[in-house]
């Protein structure tokens, strides 16, 4: 048996059960309410948002006062010891667990759990004490579940959007559709962004080099697929993903050393770069250096660590790459020629 964990002085279900809640406020309503009660899903620790400054603003009210509401209405509820092992062991650790024990150790995350637990349910209590969490009702379940649903498929008719948008090569519009749906998330994606006053500038240059230009890394490849690779890398660009496979025919294939995610990133790469040194120009910028990363291949390493005047910096990406994740040196503006 576990004991019930206090939230914020109560101490048991009945309590909370009992607790005042304003009956004025629909938290069905409110997305942010929502969104924390899907988090629950899977079972979650008691005080976690409690942690998070950043709940407190979007839900208009303590995170403690919401699961308090939550479970009050009977849509959480103390989560029972298979989700508790579920939640705090990864499945490399659930296997090391069972072969310690001479069990079998394939299967799903669920299995595993189950099997551990009918084999050795004492120990798996005293591994776990101390774990207090808090996992969705099937009623909080189901109402998480739809709105999770809900939110997908807002998202793929805005995907749907961007792509028609960005096929008919209306960049602002495809830039513009993207910062309106970030705007209306509870949490917007970027540190600091304004998607509500979006200004789609910048995104409609990358969208156009894009589109207009071919890095020399990818030369050998044809020009039908460069279409294809085109839309993944400007869908990389607006959603600010590294994965470009979703938005590109299953079974197209680059013919190249790299894959279909590498040679997008080489496209979109390739976009910014003309972009940013478009930009250290009309700044004044005279010098730039090439940094690379520790495992670089040697021709990105023979360009990098070095200052070059604006004029004669070399292309990236660096079209003699060899690196399978493709070359990922970046221009650095520098005041003057000395290190």
């Amino acid at each position: 048996m576990y004991d019930v964990p206090r939230i914020s002085g109560l101490s048991t279900i009945g309590e909370l059960v009992m607790f005042k809640f304003n009956r004025g406020f629909n938290w069905r309503n409110s997305e942010a309410h929502l969104l924390l009660l899907s988090k629950f899903l899977n079972g979650q620790e008691i005080d976690y948002f409690t942690k998070l400054g950043n709940w407190e603003q979007a839900l208009n009210e303590a995170p403690q006062k919401a699961i308090e509401r939550f479970v009050g209405e009977g849509m959480l509820e103390i989560a029972d010891l298979e989700t508790i092992v579920s939640y705090k062991y990864k499945v490399s650790e659930l296997k090391s667990l069972l072969k310690q024990r001479g069990l079998a150790a394939s299967g799903t995350k669920d299995e595993l759990v189950k099997r551990i637990l009918q084999a050795d349910e004492t120990g798996m209590s005293k591994l776990t004490v101390g774990i207090k969490l808090l996992t969705c009702t099937q009623t909080g379940r189901e109402i998480a579940q739809q709105y999770l649903d809900s939110e997908k498929e807002k998202h793929l008719q805005v995907e749907k959007q961007v792509i028609g948008y960005i096929v008919k090569r209306m960049f602002k519009e495809a830039s513009l559709a993207v910062a309106e749906y970030e705007a209306g998330q509870v949490f917007a994606r970027g540190m600091g962004v304004d998607w509500k006053h979006y200004n789609p500038n910048r995104d409609i240059q990358i969208l156009q080099n894009i589109y207009e230009n071919k890095p020399q890394i990818l030369n050998k490849l044809d020009d039908s697929k460069l279409d294809s690779l085109r839309l993944g890398a400007a869908m990389m660009l607006l959603w600010g993903t590294n994965k470009a496979t979703k938005w590109i025919p299953a079974d197209f294939e680059t013919g190249l050393s790299m894959d279909t995610d590498v040679a997008a990133r080489m496209l979109l790469f390739n976009a910014q770069s003309i972009v940013t040194l478009k930009e250290f120009k009309e700044m004044g910028i005279e010098y730039v250096e090439v940094l690379g990363v520790p495992d670089s291949c040697e021709s990105c390493k023979e360009i990098a660590g070095k200052i070059y005047r604006l004029s004669e910096v070399p292309t990236l990406p660096n079209p003699n790459c060899t690196h399978e994740m493709g070359c990922r040196c970046v221009y650095l503006a520098r005041v003057n020629q000395e290190k």
